[in-house]
């Protein structure tokens, strides 16, 4: 709730959508967020042993669960929870493809403010990350996947209040996904909890969003098994 109310504070700020045929989120986390810590402070070295940590225990499953998580659908992040969604439509589909455009939006501009450097590209890392690596990858702070998965679960959470506990349960572990990974420092997927948390809160308080929810709602109730 202090999350909103912070975000609402500052809602006024201007901001421009990327795909104008989506509610425009609006979110500046760039003055939400704190900045994150520096490449040479404690914190930050304290962070990569973590990952350091994290990649001499990894076992087979987790490598698996990890990859997977690397897709940032609807159907892989309910599927983590084993909950499959069948035969959503095409404009049910595109509500969730929104979504996802508010969070690429918003982040995109918080990671080019902050340009915090990857944990695999600080000198002697020593990780092997189970991303897929490109010279073209975005900075680190905040985690995209973590806003992603917070915002998203969020919005199911409200859609599907019975499984309300496994869905917050599953915005944790789709971001410590990151940190197994070695994607992201721990504070990277802090950062894109509270992200996630402001654009959800964002997106349903906007009218044409909430009237594109209430015909989706039902459907994707169908889609997972669930009556009404």
């Amino acid at each position: 709730c202090a999350v909103a109310v912070t975000f609402l504070c500052l809602s006024g700020l201007p901001a421009t959508a990327a795909d104008p045929s989506c509610p425009n989120a609006a979110v500046p986390l760039s003055v939400l967020l704190m900045p994150p810590p520096k490449p040479d402070s404690a914190q930050t070295k304290a962070e990569l042993q973590e990952l350091q940590r994290l990649q001499e225990s990894r076992t087979p499953e987790q490598v698996k669960h990890v990859r997977d998580d690397d897709r940032r659908t609807l159907e892989r992040f309910l599927g983590g929870i084993g909950i499959k969604v069948e035969n959503l439509s095409a404009s049910a589909t595109r509500f969730f493809d929104c979504i996802d455009a508010s969070v690429r939006h918003s982040v995109h501009e918080a990671k080019s403010t902050f340009d915090r450097t990857r944990p695999y590209r600080l000198p002697h890392n020593n990780l092997q990350t189970l991303k897929k690596l490109s010279d073209r990858d975005s900075a680190s702070y905040p985690s995209a996947h973590a806003t992603y998965g917070a915002t998203l679960g969020m919005v199911l959470a409200e859609m599907i209040p019975e499984k309300k506990d496994a869905i917050y349960k599953r915005i944790q572990d789709y971001g410590y996904s990151r940190i197994v990974s070695g994607a992201h420092f721990r504070s990277d997927v802090y950062a894109g909890n509270v992200a996630g948390a402001a654009i959800a809160a964002s997106l349903l308080s906007n009218e044409s969003f909430r009237n594109e929810f209430k015909n989706v709602k039902g459907e994707l109730r169908k889609a997972v098994g669930l009556a009404d």
